[in-house]
């Protein structure tokens, strides 16, 4: 048994410990306590004792399965919107084997044939908003990203259902920052339905291509399945894969915002004409320090939900068995990371002459870290080709001007939404 103190914190409110503050804003709540007591801090939210860790060597105390489990991590209400236990909740060997399935996804055989199909869509959408005047960029980037994760994973064409999963996945995800009160009319019971709705399409989706595969990502996953993972468990696999591609609009407003605001960089990304090839996008290297760095900066979602299997230390303070441990995820890039003067927006700190990524193991790790066998995102290399396509798309026959605007954001949604909706107009 340690004799090492908790770490610092408090337990708050009764019952409710500091759950009000903690939904209100995960980010702000966890970015100041991380400021006023270092890189590990003690709370009480969602019903748990809970550790909040952050930084790299926190990164790789939290990914030691002998540490830190998945299985039961996740509060109950969160764990129901994701529907039940798919990969973020599962380990050792049982998490081993639903990856290996499902990195068959994201392979790049598989990546290789999904290039074409997002560059064609992403041109496709600019088509759509040059000369349309004043749009929501915000709403027309989740429109597209719910489009490009579902007809390449999913091999779902665009329409009134694809549309219908748009708006679902949206309240959904606006059920991850609020409170878990399961009435009528409630955010958090509005994303219970839209789950319900969710998986109803997903479950039919896998039967029709577990009778006949087609060349999307799903189909890969059946193969490589075979029958050793259920329907049911696929849908849920499904459903992960389809949130995280979902929210990578965050990621792309973002993208959007360091452009307008950094047009030295703009300058220098040399964008090929011509279809695009993995191939290609690798040898633009600068473009990629560039997704990097958003990556890097942009607020997308707070923590990563994980469970004490032991106790163990950190920083000299112990973190009691079969508390939650959520690992931070900006402020492992920012006030608790390796990186010289981390807030600004610096593409060149990736490059080889700096290696600022290089200087931990797991200095980066917007996707979660470690290998990609673990727990870290499988759509790691995805998320990154697609806002690499965005960017030449964008830069190679457009311009844009984003009109004076609001860019505060709403931290109750996740990931955190402009809130004038990013409007712009693109010639």
């Amino acid at each position: 048994m340690s004799t090492a103190p908790l770490p610092p914190g408090r337990g708050g409110l009764p019952l409710l410990g500091e759950t009000l503050a903690f939904a209100k804003n995960p980010f702000r709540f966890v970015e100041e306590r991380l400021a006023a007591h270092g890189r590990i801090f003690r709370t009480r939210v969602l019903g748990r004792n809970t550790i909040v860790l952050a930084g790299p060597e926190a990164a790789a105390r939290f990914i030691d399965g002998s540490i830190v489990m998945r299985e039961g991590s996740m509060p109950p209400h969160v764990q129901e919107l994701f529907g039940g236990r798919s990969l973020p909740l599962l380990d050792g060997d049982v998490h081993a084997a639903r990856k290996r399935v499902v990195l068959q996804a994201f392979t790049h055989e598989a990546l290789a044939a999904y290039l074409p199909s997002i560059e064609s869509t992403v041109e496709r959408y600019f088509a759509q908003w040059s000369g349309a005047g004043e749009i929501r960029w915000l709403d027309e980037m989740k429109r597209l990203s719910i489009e490009v994760i579902c007809s390449t994973i999913a091999g779902l064409a665009p329409g009134e259902e694809m549309d219908r999963l748009r708006n679902d996945y949206d309240v959904l995800t606006r059920g991850f920052a609020t409170l878990p009160i399961n009435f009528p009319g409630t955010p958090y019971r509005n994303a219970l339905k839209a789950r319900d709705r969710i998986l109803a399409v997903l479950r039919r989706i896998v039967r029709e291509r577990r009778a006949k595969p087609v060349d999307d990502g799903l189909s890969r996953i059946l193969a490589a399945a075979g029958t050793s993972v259920g329907d049911d468990d696929l849908a849920l696999e499904l459903h992960h894969i389809v949130i995280a591609g979902f929210i990578v609009y965050g990621l792309l407003v973002a993208l959007v915002r360091e452009l307008t605001d950094h047009p030295e960089v703009r300058a220098r990304i040399e964008v090929p004409r011509g279809p695009l090839t993995l191939e290609s996008l690798a040898s633009m290297h600068y473009l990629l320090q560039v997704v990097n760095e958003v990556k890097r900066l942009a607020p997308v979602v707070p923590v990563i939900f994980g469970k004490s299997r032991t106790e163990f230390e950190f920083d000299g303070m112990t973190v009691p068995a079969g508390w939650m441990v959520l690992w931070a995820v900006n402020p492992s890039h920012v006030g608790h990371g390796v990186y010289d003067d981390p807030r600004r927006f610096d593409p060149d700190r990736f490059s080889p002459a700096r290696a600022e990524d290089r200087r931990h193991e797991h200095a980066f790790a917007p996707q979660g870290a470690g290998p990609v066998t673990g727990h870290r995102c499988p759509g790691l290399d995805f998320a990154t080709y697609f806002m690499a396509v965005f960017a030449v798309v964008l830069l190679r026959g457009h311009t844009w001007e984003l009109p004076p605007q609001s860019f505060e954001f709403d931290w109750t949604k996740v990931p955190p939404e402009v809130a004038d909706g990013l409007r712009a107009r693109i010639a």
